[in-house]
């Protein structure tokens, strides 16, 4: 695990040791360990790769930029290949020489044997870049579900690239402007969608992607792997089912238990994480350490729940009791963590328990993809709901929207009554948008009040469209896989692991896992009112019914009561000075927060990206120029 950056275009565009040593300063955090930095001419342009190492697999051999043989081909790269084994069998087969322990080399051996359609063999979580000398090409590639990040941007001098953007910032070439169109992506989402940025003239590569740079300029990302939510549909029983599920599941999390130093697991207690765990601790043959933190609030505390599944495995577990005061002292370093603003709060608690695991491993594995893959979410089961709910009489819909309207504000946004709000407005829109809306941070006919004169709809909600009939659960899976997982989800515990130099490989994002998944019928997802059915038939073998079967919580923070509470100064700061108020509506926001604050609706939400958004401008000097 470590951070990569780099350019390439004309030779006398500075000193690019110098440019390079900025861009890798910036990501020191990501590789702890080391940092390495190779410079290729060719003609009349140069190409430089930057390596920040964080060891975890050869930690004597495994530095970078790392070359073939020859040193034609060079690559940088962050992340794990899990099938590197496998890979090195059947290259050494075609007479190439290793000379390391470690994954990255074959990357080089890969590409001189198949070029970018060995992209396709690859099982792991990756961004990389490889240095074609012989070509004078730069190919750039991020894993399957987008468990990696990678940026780029594609300037007059050439093309830059960088894990963050922060990153990228350090580069002289590029704009600190923010492009107003995907701002308003992410106050609707709480995050900007690939292959969008939050700076004009940069862009993620989007997962499943890879893009080719040479002289001639760079052509468009293209896709090497795509989901295909419409693909045959295997049959089974349920327990033949499930056994494929399990024995799918013991092998990914058994080639993500390969490294050099110990690996822990986050235990959260829910079924995720604590069924990653149970098969970690079969595998490893030893205690596992697991890494889990509690809330002296009891509305959000989940510590019984994972100190009962650590008590049920033999685990050796740690866990940290914070109350508001730690949360709160640690929110500015766990937002510093962000490279792009991202709104989801859970970014405080996350970035608190990865410091808590860096103390004592290098890597955890975890649970993310469960919900995603399995039908995790209750926005799933109220799909359901809305397709009856739809055919009550308009009179009585109206009569209940107005009894929900007249709820009050709750502590927390994801209770009850801030559910059934969020349902109410929202029911009669078609599937896909209606489901997005439900996802949403700020609503999307709220966008034009605080962008004015900007195109606010996000390009997110016309990305994709609902099916013509027939099963709607997997084609919202196969949408939140693609947009909230990579992010959200996998952004955030990228930033809060990565600011502590801590690895976290999720399982459930394996390419076994997710194409098996993906094969099965929506009904073994989502069973009348279960989710996760299948999943729990396996968890069975593993977890008491205490764990598999009780109520999902998320990993909140009581934003709502923070916005009334301890942050509503900071929020009131920002309302008089902020440089967000040269491009957004400051009337909107302090409309807002009045109304908040009077109980009368909830907008923590937005408020709390506006926060976010306010701190990131602040720390890059960015701004609407």
């Amino acid at each position: 695990m470590c951070g990569i950056a780099g350019f390439a275009g004309p030779r006398d565009a500075g000193d690019p040791d110098e440019v390079l040593a900025r861009m890798l300063a910036r990501l020191e955090s990501r590789g702890p360990d080391g940092s390495g930095a190779v410079i290729r001419t060719h003609g009349d342009f140069l190409c430089a790769l930057g390596h920040r190492r964080l060891s975890i697999i050869d930690l004597a051999g495994g530095a970078q930029p790392l070359a073939n043989e020859d040193g034609s081909v060079q690559v940088t790269f962050n992340g794990e290949i899990y099938n590197f084994r496998e890979l090195v069998t059947e290259l050494e087969a075609r007479g190439h020489r290793f000379h390391t322990r470690s994954d990255t080399e074959v990357l080089v051996h890969l590409y001189e044997e198949r070029g970018i359609d060995g992209l396709e063999r690859l099982n792991g979580m990756f961004a990389f870049a490889i240095w074609d000398q012989n070509r004078g090409r730069l190919l750039l590639a991020r894993d399957r579900f987008g468990i990696k990040p990678l940026t780029y941007a594609v300037t007059d001098r050439g093309i830059v690239f960088a894990s963050t953007v922060a990153a990228l910032l350090a580069h002289p070439g590029i704009s600190r402007a923010i492009d107003r169109r995907e701002l308003a992506g992410y106050f609707f989402a709480d995050y900007v969608h690939a292959p969008g940025s939050i700076l004009q003239g940069a862009r993620k590569l989007a997962p499943g992607h890879f893009l080719i740079w040479e002289k001639g300029g760079a052509a468009e990302p293209v896709a090497f792997w795509s989901l295909d939510p419409a693909g045959g549909r295997r049959t089974g029983s349920e327990s033949e089912l499930a056994s494929r599920l399990q024995d799918t599941l013991e092998a990914s999390v058994e080639r993500q238990l390969i490294s050099d130093v110990p690996v822990g697991s986050f235990l959260s207690g829910g079924i995720d994480s604590s069924l990653i765990t149970a098969i970690a601790q079969k595998k490893y043959g030893v205690p596992v350490q697991t890494f889990s933190i509690g809330f002296a609030d009891k509305e959000f505390d989940e510590s019984e729940y994972s100190d009962l599944a650590a008590r049920k495995l033999g685990t050796v577990h740690r866990s940290r009791l914070v109350d508001e005061r730690d949360l709160l002292s640690e929110l500015d370093a766990a937002l510093d963590s962000l490279d792009e603003p991202l709104a989801d709060p859970s970014i405080v608690p996350t970035y608190i328990v990865s410091k808590l695991a860096a103390e004592h491993v290098k890597v955890v594995v975890g649970g993310d993809g469960g919900d995603e893959l399995w039908a995790g979410y209750p926005t799933y089961l109220a799909e359901k709901f809305a397709r009856y709910y739809s055919r009550i009489p308009a009179m009585v819909r109206g009569a209940a929207g107005s009894a929900i309207a007249a709820l009050p504000v709750s502590g927390s946004y994801q209770s009850l009554e801030w559910k059934l709000k969020r349902f109410a407005n929202r029911w009669d829109d078609e599937p896909v948008r209606r489901h997005l809306r439900w996802m949403s941070n700020t609503d999307v006919d709220d966008l034009p009040l605080i962008l004015p004169g900007v195109n606010a709809e996000p390009p997110l909600l016309n990305s994709f469209r609902s099916p013509a009939n027939g099963d709607l659960l997997t084609p919202m899976l196969a949408l939140d896989f693609r947009t909230y997982l990579p992010g959200s989800v996998l952004t955030k515990v990228d930033r809060a692991s990565m600011a502590h130099g801590l690895e976290v490989r999720p399982p459930f994002l394996d390419n076994h896992v997710v194409d098996l998944s993906f094969s099965i019928a929506a009904e073994w997802k989502l069973r009348g009112r279960e989710r996760k059915y299948l999943l729990k038939r396996v968890a069975e073998s593993y977890l008491p019914p205490e764990i598999i079967y009780r109520p999902k919580r998320g990993f909140a923070i009581p934003l709502a009561k923070w916005i009334a509470g301890p942050l509503r100064p900071r929020i009131e700061q920002i309302l008089r000075d902020s440089p967000a108020w040269d491009g957004m509506n400051r009337e909107t926001f302090a409309a807002w927060l009045k109304l908040h604050l009077a109980a009368r609706q909830d907008f923590s939400r937005s408020l709390w990206a506006l926060l976010v958004l306010d701190h990131w401008m602040r720390r890059e000097k960015c701004s609407f120029a």
